[in-house]
Formats: C-alpha cells, structure tokens, sequence
C-alpha cells in the first residue's frame, strides 16, 4: 500500500521551492567564486541593472510567473534556469520523501528516521545544483563532493543507512572504477576524457548508494550520457570532437539507482 502524509508532503515541498531559491544563488554565485551571503549581507540583485532584488520580488516560483520572467525594475528577461531550478528542487523533494517514506525496509520514526530524511533532502539539494553549474561551467565544486562524501560515510557509521561497510566498499569502488577510467583515458589518448570532479563525485555517489548499487549507477549514466551525446554531436558543428558534462547523467544514475533499491526493485 503507498504510504504517504499529505501534511508532511505539503512541507516537504515548500522547503523544496525555498532550497530551490537558495540553489539559484549557489549556482550562480559559487562558480564565478563570489560570497554566498552566510555570513555576509550581500543581497541578490539584478545583473542587468543592479538593482538588489527586494523579498516580494524573489518568492520562488511565484515571483517569476508573477513578474512574467522580466526584472520588475528594468524589465531585462530573467534566464528560464532560475524557475527550472526552483521547481526541479521543489519535485525532487517531494520524490524524495515519497521513494523514502515507501521503502522495504522503513526506519520507525525516530530521530534516525528523520535525520535520514533530511541526509536525502540535502542530497537532492545537491544534485541539483551540481546539475546546473557542470551544464554551464563544466566543474563540480568540492564543497559538494568532498563535503557530501563526509556525509553518506557519517551516516553510515552513525545510523547504519546504508551499513557502513556498504558505503565505504561504494565511495572506494565508485571513485576507484573512475579514476582508473580517467587515468587510462588520459595516457591512451594524451589529454582528459573524464574530469577529476567526475570522479570525485562518483566517490561521493558511491558512499551514498552503496557498493551493489554502483555498477547500476554507472551503467545507467553511461546510456542517457551516450543518448545525449549523440544528439548533441548530431545538432552540433563539433561533430565527433563534442564534450558533455558527464555529472548530470551521474546524478541521474545515482538517483535511479537509490530510489530503485530503497523501493527494493533491485
């Protein structure tokens, strides 16, 4: 039987558009190295009249149909990623809770379950916006590898999801498959077929789904990256020569990868 809570569920997707508004500013502002506004007021503005953006005017997804996606001070258009972004997080949480609260094997409501929970909402967060600074400026940021690695291993270790010795076995396979990857690749060829980021992030995925759920991962990343790739060397004057980003179809596969094996379709 799906098992759901409307209320829980209407929550879930409002914390989703507001961390798709952040996830905006962190896909913007952390490439092009300027400060996130943590710790500093440094106030979201217009980049084409610098103009900062006042609170009614910066209401996630609303604001945007609102204002018809032009600046409400110059009236320069606003880029259509902003509202993708914001409305990708706000489904992907809503998914999220949804594969989780309907998984095999549930954890009882305790503070596990729903530290557990959160791990996988910051987790889609994650993904997210590395999503769409790899499409635009072909990095993926450490703060996100690096520091989301640190994550999964902890919440394996401290609440077993998944058991530790499965994440550590899928950070150590997942990155150990890539780097070989990159490594052969780069001395076959002489120069970079995969990114250290990819790698780094495989790390990362791997500790978070588990080392079962890794070949999964890389298979499916591997099919819808193909599939892109051969409609972007077929729409593109490159031809063979084409270069995708390769974190997008990772993220993907991760996702898959999780969301199968918590529904425990594999």
């Amino acid at each position: 039987m799906f098992v759901w809570d409307p209320a829980l569920l209407a929550v879930i997707l409002l914390l989703g558009a507001v961390f798709g508004s952040a996830a905006t500013v962190f896909c913007y502002r952390i490439p092009r190295e300027i400060p996130l506004g943590l710790f500093s007021n440094v106030r979201s503005r217009c980049p084409s009249c610098e103009t900062v953006i006042p609170w009614h005017r910066n209401v996630p997804l609303l604001s945007y149909l609102v204002l018809r996606g032009r600046c409400g001070s110059c009236q320069a258009p606003i880029p259509l990623r902003y509202f993708l972004i914001e409305l990708l997080t706000t489904l992907l949480f809503g998914a999220t809770y949804l594969v989780y609260a309907n998984s095999t094997q549930p954890l009882v409501e305790t503070w596990a379950w729903w530290a557990e929970l959160v791990k996988l909402l910051y987790f889609a967060f994650s993904i997210v916006c590395i999503v769409f600074i790899d499409i635009e400026f072909r990095i993926i940021p450490d703060r996100f590898s690096l520091g989301n690695w640190i994550v999964a291993l902890v919440a394996s270790f401290v609440w077993s999801e998944p058991p530790i010795w499965d994440s550590l076995l899928g950070c150590l396979f997942g990155f150990g498959v890539f780097f070989l990857l990159a490594w052969g690749f780069e001395r076959l060829k002489g120069k970079e077929g995969l990114g250290f980021g990819d790698v780094k992030m495989m790390g990362w995925l791997g500790a978070w789904v588990g080392f079962w759920a890794v070949p999964f991962t890389i298979l499916s990343a591997s099919i819808t990256g193909l599939l892109a790739g051969v409609v972007a060397m077929r729409t593109s004057r490159d031809g063979l020569s084409t270069a995708i980003p390769f974190g997008p179809f990772l993220a993907i596969g991760a996702y898959a990868s999780w969301a199968l094996k918590t529904l425990g379709l594999f």
